[in-house]
């Protein structure tokens, strides 16, 4: 008898003190957290100090914190948050399969003991990223449960496009066609441009396939397009400067760019060259629009995109007058084009305030269980903790301290702003007598 109770004793303080140090393990190793470097207003580096700042960075921290981990950032640009919502690494092993399988098609051997590429578990994507249910379905899954999670909607913004304002200077962004020689198409297009550019640039052209008679002889012929009736004045654009970026979400969203009906037409007359971030849901919606008979093709203009690897990079070549239009979150592409203006002390040409409809766009993090299970139940916990206790809102004030909440943002603040709740007590049976009862 006293060996059985011996033997259940030392079972019962090897369970807990695998339990414990399970619970320690967890919060042993610290969390690797991608961190954007070019998302104003939500994250980005200061290239000056090395910092992060902004919403999301204070969001981020505080809610690992209060999840009780060590935190350890990993910069990333677009690339690498693309390989995190599909694999939740970066640097995944199973796609360093491609280069090899390339270099065998094309005749050349594959390199022997070739060096692999670091993998790099991420825990904690801090990114405006759109929750989709495709992003959800496409989440990797192992043992039969997905290891990535969307947190609870913790913001909404509104993606559409700015557009380059029009002018009587030959620009790289839009144009008329020629009326002579065969229909050009955007690979034919895209190289005659970056032709122009490099020209002027006094550098050498770039190669190209096209064999459109016009190519490269001809410039751009500006279209003359003031049909919008928008003033293009200094005081439009103060008054943009001043209006509230919330105002955006009186606009009808809808769940594609907003562009003019498609009209049955015999050949293009004009070009436009629309910008994006690769990895964006505006960019991707653009693409399938872009992609349907007859191809780049909007009534009678042809339409081009061109991606583009960071904010940082899109903004540059918007204000070089490159792109016609620049399409993303609205708050992100304003506050990107602000930083290029204050970068290079000049204003980018572009039509006082965003032009048509836009996308509703519900941020959430993303979030790995692979390395720390308890991680996004932790997270969530700490979010809502956050919320409740008003520390998102008072954020949200010091961040954006001239704008007003939008009653989309503010009614999403409120239902995430769950009861507290109180501790439940003892079963009566359980509970001390009061003194009533002892009476």
């Amino acid at each position: 008898m006293m060996k059985w109770l011996v033997s259940l004793c030392l079972a019962f303080v090897s369970a807990f003190a695998s339990t414990s140090l399970a619970i320690a393990d967890e919060h042993a190793a610290p969390i690797k957290m991608a961190v954007r470097t070019d998302t104003r207003p939500f994250i980005w580096m200061n290239n000056a100090s090395g910092e992060f700042l902004g919403f999301y960075w204070d969001i981020c921290t505080e809610a690992i914190y209060r999840a009780g981990y060590q935190l350890e950032t990993v910069e990333i640009g677009s690339a690498e948050r693309k390989s995190i919502l599909g694999t939740g690494r970066i640097g995944e092993q199973g796609v360093q399969q491609k280069p090899a399988k390339v270099a065998s098609l094309t005749g050349a051997p594959p390199a022997a003991n070739a060096p692999q590429e670091e993998v790099t578990e991420i825990d904690f994507l801090c990114d405006p990223t759109t929750i989709t249910l495709q992003r959800m379905r496409s989440f990797p899954v192992e043992a039969g449960t997905p290891v990535l999670h969307f947190s609870q909607i913790v913001f909404v913004a509104n993606s559409s496009f700015v557009k380059s304002k029009p002018g009587k200077d030959i620009t790289r962004n839009e144009g008329k066609l020629p009326e002579d020689g065969p229909e050009p198409t955007c690979d034919c297009i895209l190289p005659w441009i970056d032709h122009l550019g490099a020209v002027a640039r006094g550098e050498p052209s770039p190669s190209h396939s096209c064999q459109t008679a016009w190519w490269p002889e001809k410039e751009p012929v500006p279209v003359e397009n003031a049909s919008d009736g928008e003033s293009s004045g200094e005081e439009g654009l103060l008054e943009n400067r001043q209006a509230s970026f919330w105002d955006r979400f009186n606009i009808e969203f809808q769940f594609v760019p907003a562009t003019p009906l498609q009209a049955k037409t015999d050949s293009p007359e004009d070009y436009e060259i629309w910008g994006y971030v690769e990895g964006s849901t505006i960019g991707d919606a653009l693409n399938a629009l872009l992609s349907k008979p007859p191809k780049n093709r909007i009534g009678a203009k042809i339409v081009c995109s061109r991606s583009y690897t960071s904010h940082t990079a899109a903004a540059r070549a918007f204000c070089n007058g490159e792109l016609s239009r620049y399409y993303g979150d609205l708050d992100i592409v304003q506050a990107s084009l602000a930083d290029q203006r204050n970068q290079t002390r000049t204003e980018c040409a572009m039509d006082p305030a965003p032009a048509g409809a836009g996308r509703y766009e519900p941020y959430a993090f993303v979030i790995s269980s692979r390395t720390h299970p308890g991680l996004p139940e932790k997270i969530d916990l700490a979010l809502y903790s956050m919320f409740q206790d008003g520390t998102i809102e008072r954020l949200f004030a010091g961040h954006f301290p001239d704008t007003k909440m939008s009653d989309f943002l503010n009614t999403l603040f409120r239902i995430n702003s769950i009861p507290a709740g109180t501790v439940l007590v003892q079963d009566a049976a359980d509970a001390p007598p009061t003194p009533a009862q002892k009476n």
